[in-house]
This record gives C-alpha cells, sequence and structure tokens, in this order.
C-alpha cells in the first residue's frame, strides 16, 4: 500500500495548529509520517506544535528561519519519505475520511499524480460556513467546475481547490514538475495548471476532504493588486504550457466556457500582454521572475491600479 506522509508549514498560527494538528490524529487511516516545519514564526505556535507532536511516533518537528510557504513545502517534500504526501496548512482542517479515501483513489488506480477533493468553509472558531462571500464563492467555483466537465480551465475561472491542503501529491511526480514555483499567493493553482497538463489528476466530485479556514490573516486577503498580477502571470503561463487542453474535445463548448472565464477577471489585456512575454521566456520560473520581480513589474500593477 502506498506510503503517505502529512507535511505542515506552520506560520504564526497559534490559533490554530492545534486543532490541525487533532484533525491529522482522527484519521480513520493514520498516516505513515508527519512532517512539521515552523517557518521562522514570531508567536507562540512552534511550542504548542511541539507538545501536540509528542502524540505522533512517526513525527517530525523542524524550526528555520523564515523561507516563505513554496520554499517551505518544497523542503518537506524532499525530505519526506512517502510515495505520495498530503500537505495540510497550519490554519486548515483535514476531514476524518481523507487519507482512507486518498488510499482508496490511489488503490482504484495506482498511476493517480494529484489528487484533489472538495472543502468546507470554516471561520475562526471552526464554524462551518453555509452563507456568506467565501461560502457563496465556493459554490460559484464548484458550478463554474461543473458547468462544462473542464476542471483545468475552470481553476483559472475560481480556484476551487482552494488551497495546498486539499492536495495529495506523488512524490515522484512532485519532482518531475520541477516543484512548487516561487509564487507568494499562487503556487498552488500554479502547480495544478501543471499537474493537468503533465500528470494525472483525480477529482474526487462530492467528497469533502478538507475544511478551508477563512480569517483575516489569510495570506490571499493581504493585497489585490499583487494577487491580481500572480493570477495574470498564471493565466498566461498555463495558456503557454497546457494550449488546447485548457478548453477539451468539443470546441463549440470549451470556447464559450473559455471566454467567459477569461472575461471573469476583467484582465484580457494584460493577459494577452503576459502570454507574449511568456513566449519568449526560456522557462516558466524566468518569466515569473521578469514579471512579478523584474523592473517590468512595477509598469504591470500600474495597469491594474
Amino acid at each position: 500500500m502506498a506510503r503517505i506522509s502529512v507535511i505542515i508549514p506552520l506560520y504564526n498560527h497559534e490559533k490554530y495548529i492545534e486543532t490541525a494538528l487533532d484533525s491529522v490524529a482522527r484519521q480513520t487511516s493514520p498516516a505513515d509520517e508527519i512532517i512539521l516545519i515552523d517557518d521562522g514564526s514570531s508567536d507562540g505556535g512552534l511550542e504548542i506544535a511541539r507538545k501536540a507532536m509528542r502524540n505522533f511516533p512517526a513525527g517530525r518537528t523542524i524550526a528555520q528561519a523564515n523561507i516563505g510557504a513554496h520554499a517551505t513545502i518544497n523542503k518537506m517534500f524532499d525530505i519526506a519519505n512517502g510515495d505520495y504526501i498530503a500537505v495540510l496548512n497550519s490554519d486548515d482542517v483535514f476531514n476524518p475520511g481523507k487519507l482512507a479515501r486518498c488510499r482508496a483513489l490511489i488503490i482504484q488506480d495506482p498511476a493517480i499524480d494529484v489528487i484533489v477533493g472538495e472543502a468546507d468553509i470554516i471561520d475562526e472558531k471552526n464554524q462551518v460556513q453555509d452563507h456568506g462571500v467565501a461560502a457563496d464563492w465556493m459554490r460559484r467555483a464548484l458550478a463554474a467546475r461543473d458547468a462544462h466537465g473542464l476542471p483545468q480551465l475552470s481553476l483559472l475561472h475560481e480556484n476551487w481547490v482552494a488551497t495546498t491542503s486539499n492536495m495529495v501529491i506523488a512524490k515522484s511526480f512532485w519532482r518531475r514538475a520541477g516543484s512548487f514555483r516561487d509564487l507568494r499567493y499562487c503556487h498552488d493553482l500554479d502547480f495544478l495548471m501543471t499537474a493537468f497538463t503533465r500528470g494525472r489528476v483525480a477529482v474526487d466530485h462530492g467528497f469533502k476532504h478538507i475544511q478551508y479556514r477563512v480569517h483575516p490573516r489569510n495570506t490571499i486577503a493581504e493585497d489585490l493588486v499583487n494577487i491580481r498580477l500572480e493570477i495574470a502571470a498564471v493565466w498566461a503561463n498555463a495558456l503557454h504550457e497546457g494550449g488546447n487542453r485548457l478548453i477539451g474535445g468539443d470546441l463549440a463548448d470549451g470556447v464559450g466556457a473559455f471566454i467567459a472565464a477569461l472575461e471573469s477577471k476583467g484582465m484580457s489585456n494584460l493577459i494577452c500582454l503576459l502570454q507574449t512575454l511568456r513566449g519568449s521566456a526560456p522557462s516558466a520560473a524566468v518569466f515569473y521572475d521578469i514579471v512579478l520581480r523584474g523592473t517590468l513589474r512595477q509598469t504591470l500593477l500600474g495597469h491594474l491600479r
């Protein structure tokens, strides 16, 4: 049976880390390994985590200076021993049957590279949200996913996977994919684009794998303009690497879905410009450096303000 490692990147979530770890302890099919890395937190979360991790014989806790989410996740993938890696962000929660469900899917199809499920939205007090901005967004995102049977395109429309916590990834595919790229807000979406383009993705329709926590300190709530630039860059790279896979075999239906998804972003001109730049870049990593960290960045941000 495939071994599953759970990796937990912890950063300033002392309020939530005990609940996250408890959700791992409550799995009906236990993890084979648990690795937690504190990425330079300034609160008391590391001490809480260390105490809780004493309950996991197969657990390791590591403290490091801050290097960022994507780099910490990549470090944990590198040191994990599992065949599959389940990410759990330190403010999210696994549903009790998540790992059992993933093991069943792997048994059905051992060639699976990435498993994604569905998610509930919870608040700061662990209450599932049926109404409100985030819950309404998730309903729209799932409706867009199911309207055309184009899961990769629907992710660009609205990222219904929501978080790396909703991804279980074969370590061998992580290596082939070249790891998570250096993006602050969209490293999960970018990796999913690579997975759909180059791998075998199992979309577990109708099964809630996680609870995604929405709270004021979510990274995605930080800076709308910079987030939009990252989204536009991921769009451009996905168009370059994915090509006509995005619109599927039924061109009439796919074209309409593509135009609706593109128009929903309100950045069509910017995405077209970035796709042109992507064509001249030797790799996605170089392209992201040019757009997000180079001298062009401020000019591009000016067109989004």
